[in-house]
């Protein structure tokens, strides 16, 4: 099993006048070798389905 940290990206609503950039990170588990599983999450375009982002 691979453990790895996805950090995602958040756009903030006054982000494009501060430009303060602004990240979330996931850790995940999955036995896929690393070019496979960001192939895959991009793919599915990675979404938290806890929060609807």
């Amino acid at each position: 099993m691979q453990h790895y940290k996805v950090r995602v990206h958040e756009l903030g609503w006054a982000g494009f006048i501060t430009q303060a950039d602004h990240y979330q990170d996931f850790h995940m588990e999955s036995p896929e070798p690393l070019k496979n599983f960001a192939k895959r999450l991009a793919q599915e375009r990675f979404e938290d389905p806890d929060s609807g982002k």
